[in-house]
């Protein structure tokens, strides 16, 4: 190919990026995934914001994002997103290409565990969800690598009288070595409740959480209550447990 061709294919190339940056919001808002919808939509594909992101009819929270249409020459794109549910707020660098798989890098902030009722957490517990998270990789809406944080603040357990559990931290891994489980470790920060253990999440979406728990300082009747369903602690008060499932 001569230097004209080039000259000129470079210059197709980005008038067709300059008209796709100049799409309107509401045009990916008609064409996102079953079970997610946005509302107040504006400003074009590459530039824009919702009033509302919700995911399977729950809503999540305002979101805007702003991306690099230029990475499209490359069949890739890259965005920096912005999502603010009720009391908190989350930044992330998300990028991808055509084949579907999505790459979340600097991925922090802090939001309530309520944000996530009934998609991630279950109905009931309260406290805040905080994370710095380097990177994640989700391949067919499943993480399959992951390097951070999250911490819970101040968990409590569903129920008027449901007890103060403290505050926990879960460290993730890139993965068991040689294999494509996603590894991580729970321990708690200080609170009512002792917590140690392992979490494995494979690539069909089962996970195992497992380890051992026993009651710290303040601990309340509730909590021994609750622990008492564990079977007898050994000599340092602790209880092994085990909890599976599927995303």
């Amino acid at each position: 190919m001569t230097r004209r061709s080039l000259l000129v294919a470079a210059g197709v190339a980005a008038f067709l990026v300059f008209v796709i940056a100049r799409v309107p919001a509401h045009q990916l808002a008609s064409r996102l995934p079953g079970g997610i919808a946005m509302q107040g939509v504006g400003g074009t594909i590459w530039s824009g914001r919702a009033s509302q992101l919700a995911v399977n009819g729950a809503p999540i929270g305002a979101l805007e994002w702003s991306c690099r249409p230029w990475r499209l020459l490359a069949l890739k794109w890259s965005c920096r997103v912005n999502l603010r549910p009720a009391g908190g707020a989350l930044v992330a660098e998300l990028s991808g290409g055509l084949d579907g798989e999505l790459l979340a890098t600097g991925l922090s902030g802090q939001v309530p565990l309520a944000a996530f009722e009934g998609m991630a957490t279950p109905p009931g517990w309260s406290g805040s969800l905080e994370l710095d998270v380097e990177r994640l990789r989700i391949v067919a809406r499943r993480p399959i690598e992951a390097a951070g944080k999250l911490f819970v603040r101040s968990l409590k357990a569903p129920g008027p009288g449901g007890p103060l559990l403290g505050d926990f931290e879960l460290t993730v891994g890139e993965g068991a070595v040689g294999t494509d489980t996603l590894t991580g470790r729970l321990r708690d920060l200080g609170g009512p409740l002792r917590v140690r253990g392992a979490i494995e999440l494979r690539p069909d979406g089962s996970y195992l959480l497992s380890g051992e728990v026993a009651p710290g300082p303040g601990a309340g009747p509730a909590i021994f209550d609750t622990l008492a369903f564990l079977g007898p602690p050994d000599e340092l008060g602790r209880r092994p447990f085990a909890i599976e499932g599927t995303l």
